[in-house]
């Protein structure tokens, strides 16, 4: 699991979140069903390099803020329209006993990826940071979202059909 550190005591207002990312930080903000909503504040580069610049909503990231240690799934990411920065993060604070949707990145061994990234279903506990497919799965040259092994207890959202992955032209 991706582990981020977030501040706590962010100033709100337009004024000081132009402070905060001109500081190199990015502001968030954490809720859920039973989380009052924190005003947090991140370090932009930590969090692209924490999650290998593929920053996405739907991505599992254990949060750790004023000591303690938070699951959340990564609701929101808001960049700025032209330079393409964070501007914003919607942290959504997670039950570990409820089911969820998810976003799991999807790692190549031997083959083309169509697709970064499937929706899944499941528990917390359950679902993984990526799975990887390789060329041992693919069928008729091509591998499909339904034929992605996902561990026990997981289910995928993403349309069963959908093209995933396709044999190497290198190979």
């Amino acid at each position: 699991m991706v582990q981020v550190v977030a501040e706590t005591g962010r100033e709100t207002g337009s004024r000081a979140s132009r402070r905060l990312r001109r500081e190199g930080s990015v502001p968030a903000i954490l809720y859920g069903k039973s989380q009052e909503p924190l005003q947090l504040f991140v370090n932009a580069h930590d969090f692209e390099v924490a999650l290998n610049h593929r920053v996405t909503a739907g991505v599992l990231v254990d949060l750790q803020v004023g000591g303690s240690t938070v699951l959340v799934k990564l609701q929101d990411v808001q960049r700025h329209p032209v330079r393409r920065v964070l501007s914003h993060l919607d942290f959504l604070a997670v039950d570990a006993g409820e089911e969820m949707e998810a976003t799991v990145e999807i790692l190549a061994a031997g083959v083309e990826l169509l697709l970064s990234a499937i929706a899944v279903k499941g528990r917390p506990a359950s679902i993984p940071a990526a799975v990887t497919v390789s060329a041992a799965d693919l069928e008729g040259g091509e591998l499909l979202a339904g034929a992605v092994r996902l561990p026990k207890g997981v289910s995928l959202v993403t349309a069963a059909d959908t093209p995933v992955a396709r044999a190497s032209e290198e190979g």
